[in-house]
């Protein structure tokens, strides 16, 4: 007599089976839709019209998509019961788009910041040029927050940073 094979949400490929929970698949799909977001950020502000300074005024590596849909997918993932099989994996995804939102928030907010200053003729505009620089370093402050979460569930589920001290010597 022969055993019958498993069907459903057991049986495929690993990755597969890990999508079969409706939790799981919302997690991959938030960190996906952030991922594909910066992506379009990046090529867009490499390769798009106008300015360089004015494209990095636009950027958009610090919306709000960026700054909450890899936290959400996080507290999916990690802080419910029970823990998702691939939830490091997902807790890594997540750090690595802060990283790339943080590096190229600040530094879009900078060059941006000098196509913003260069458009001031009255007071009006020096007004939309704080605005500028205040929101933005905020929108930048909300993702450093999201990554200091992240960051704690990845050391958490076992994750490790890569740095290196420079070791001293007395």
């Amino acid at each position: 007599m022969t055993t019958p094979t498993p069907s459903g949400p057991t049986s495929g490929p690993s990755f597969m089976r890990s999508l079969s929970s409706p939790r799981a698949l919302a997690a991959w799909a938030l960190v996906a839709y952030a991922a594909l977001s910066l992506l379009f950020s990046l090529i867009l502000w490499i390769a798009g019209d106008g300015s360089f300074s004015g494209r990095s005024r636009d950027a958009g590596f610090d919306n709000l998509v960026v700054g909450a849909m890899p936290v959400v997918a996080v507290l999916l993932a990690v802080h419910l019961a029970p823990v998702l099989p691939r939830s490091k994996l997902i807790v890594t995804v997540a750090l690595i788009e802060y990283a790339v939102a943080l590096f190229f928030g600040i530094v879009t907010l900078l060059v941006g910041l000098g196509a913003e200053i260069d458009s001031v003729n009255d007071g009006n505009d020096w007004l939309y040029a704080l605005n500028y620089l205040i929101i933005g370093l905020a929108n930048l402050g909300l993702i450093a927050v999201a990554a200091y979460v992240v960051l704690r569930a990845f050391v958490g589920q076992g994750g490790r940073l890569p740095v290196k001290w420079p070791a001293t010597t007395s």
